[in-house]
C-alpha cells in the first residue's frame, strides 16, 4: 500500500504538470488533450504482453523493474519540454515511452493481490487501494497545484522521478512468491498462446466481456471532458491553477466516500445492478456540469460523478477477481483493460478537436453525459446487468 501511495502521488504530479506546461507554451487545447490521449495508447498495444508477463514471471520483479524504467524516462520528457519550441513528435514519443510502463506492470499489480490476500478479503483489499487512490484525488491536485505554483511545473516532474525510485525500493519488501519462470527464449513462443488463451476467455465469458465494453464507452465519454479539464478551468473559465485544482480536490471527496464504503456496498448488492446503475447515475450527474460554472459547484458535481465511478471500479475488479481463474487472471486483466482503454485516446482527441474547431465545453459535456448515461442503460440489458 505504501508503494501504491507514493506512486500515486507521483502520477498526480505528472497528470497536472504536463497539461499545464503544454498550455502555458502553446495555449492549445488540442495538443494538451492529444498528449493526454497518447498516454493511453500503450494500454492498447502492451496490455496483452503485460498480462503474459504477470502470469509467467515473478510479479514483484516486474513491478520493481517497471518503476526503475519509468524513472529513467522522466529526464527525456523534461529535456523536450524545456526546449523553446516544443517538438510535438518528440513530446508524444516521450509520453508514449513513459506511459508504456503502466500496461506492462498493471496486470502484475492486479494479479499479485490474490497471491498475498485471502479470497474473502478481495473486496476489502480493492476498497483499500481505491481509498488510497481517492484520498490522493483530494490531496493530489492541491499538492500538485501548490508545487506547480511555488516550485514550477518542471520541478513537479522531477519529484515524479523520485516517486518512481522510492516505489521501486519499497516494493523490494514485498513477500516473494514462488513462480515458475520460463526462459526468455521460450517467452516469445509462449506469448502467442498466452494471448490467445486470455483473449479467448475474456471474449467467451459474456459477463466479463460486457463489463469491458461498458468501460469502453464510459471511458470515451469520461475522457472527452477529463482530458480538457485544465483547459476548461484555466482558459475557458479563467480560474487560476489553485482554484482549478481545488475543484478537482473537492471532486475527490466523492471517490473517498465510495472507497470507505465500497466493500460493504459491493458485498450487499448484485454486481450487475451496481455496475449499470452507477454508470447511469454518473452520466446523469455529468449533465449537472451544464448548470453552473462556479468552481465550488463544479467540484461538488465532480464528487458525485467520482462516487459512482469508484463504486463501478470496485465492483468490476471484485467480480473479475472472484470469477476468473487465478492461473489466467493476469491475462484477463490485460485483455479487459486493453478493450476498455481503447476509447480513451479517441475520446481525449475528439474532445480536443471539438474545442479546436470552435465548439464550447458545453457541447463536450453534453455529449459526455448522454453517452455515459446510454452506456449504463445498455449495460443493464446486457449479460453483465443480469449478473
Amino acid at each position: 500500500c505504501m508503494a501504491f501511495l507514493i506512486s500515486s502521488i507521483g502520477d498526480w504530479l505528472y497528470r497536472l504538470a504536463l497539461p499545464i506546461i503544454i498550455l502555458s507554451k502553446t495555449d492549445s487545447a488540442y495538443h494538451a488533450a492529444t498528449a493526454f490521449g497518447v498516454s493511453f495508447i500503450p494500454w492498447i498495444i502492451f496490455s496483452l504482453l503485460g498480462g503474459s508477463l504477470a502470469d509467467n514471471y515473478a510479479k514483484k520483479k516486474i513491478l520493481i523493474i517497471g518503476n526503475f524504467f519509468a524513472a529513467s524516462a522522466i529526464p527525456l520528457l523534461l529535456f523536450i519540454l524545456m526546449e523553446k519550441q516544443i517538438n510535438f513528435v518528440l513530446l508524444y514519443s516521450a509520453v508514449f515511452v513513459l506511459s508504456s510502463v503502466d500496461p506492462l506492470i498493471h496486470p502484475s499489480f492486479q494479479s499479485i493481490i490474490p497471491e498475498i490476500i485471502e479470497d474473502n478479503h478481495f473486496a476489502e483489499a480493492n476498497a483499500t487501494i481505491q481509498t488510497i487512490d481517492n484520498t490522493l484525488s483530494i490531496m493530489g491536485p492541491l499538492i500538485g497545484g501548490s508545487l506547480v505554483t511555488f516550485l514550477g511545473d518542471y520541478n513537479a516532474l522531477w519529484i515524479d522521478l523520485i516517486s518512481f525510485l522510492m516505489t521501486a525500493v519499497i516494493l523490494t519488501q514485498l513477500p516473494s512468491v514462488k513462480s515458475k519462470e520460463i526462459k526468455i527464449s521460450l517467452a516469445i513462443k509462449k506469448l502467442a498462446s498466452d494471448v490467445l488463451e486470455g483473449a479467448s476467455y475474456s471474449f467467451r465469458e459474456k459477463v466479463i466481456f460486457s463489463g469491458s465494453v461498458m468501460f469502453l464507452f464510459t471511458n470515451f465519454a469520461l475522457n472527452m471532458f477529463e482530458a480538457n479539464f485544465i483547459y476548461y478551468m484555466t482558459k475557458s473559465l479563467n480560474y487560476p491553477i489553485f482554484e482549478a485544482t481545488l475543484a478537482m480536490s473537492i471532486g475527490g471527496i466523492g471517490s473517498l466516500i465510495a472507497g470507505f464504503g465500497g466493500s460493504r456496498i459491493v458485498n450487499h448488492f448484485r454486481a450487475g445492478i451496481l455496475l449499470s446503475s452507477s454508470t447511469i447515475m454518473a452520466g446523469l450527474s455529468t449533465l449537472l456540469l451544464l448548470v453552473s460554472t462556479n468552481y465550488i459547484y463544479i467540484g461538488i458535481v465532480l464528487g458525485i460523478i467520482s462516487f459512482f465511478g469508484t463504486i463501478n471500479v470496485i465492483t468490476y475488479f471484485t467480480l473479475r477477481q472472484k470469477t476468473v481463474p487465478k492461473r489466467i487472471l493476469g491475462r484477463v486483466v490485460s485483455v479487459t483493460r486493453m478493450v476498455s482503454y481503447a476509447s480513451i485516446p479517441v475520446g481525449s482527441w475528439f474532445g480536443g478537436v471539438l474545442l479546436g474547431h470552435g465548439q464550447s465545453m458545453f457541447t463536450v459535456i453534453l455529449f459526455a453525459g448522454i453517452i455515459r448515461t446510454l452506456t449504463g442503460i445498455g449495460a443493464k440489458f446486457s449479460p453483465l446487468g443480469k449478473e
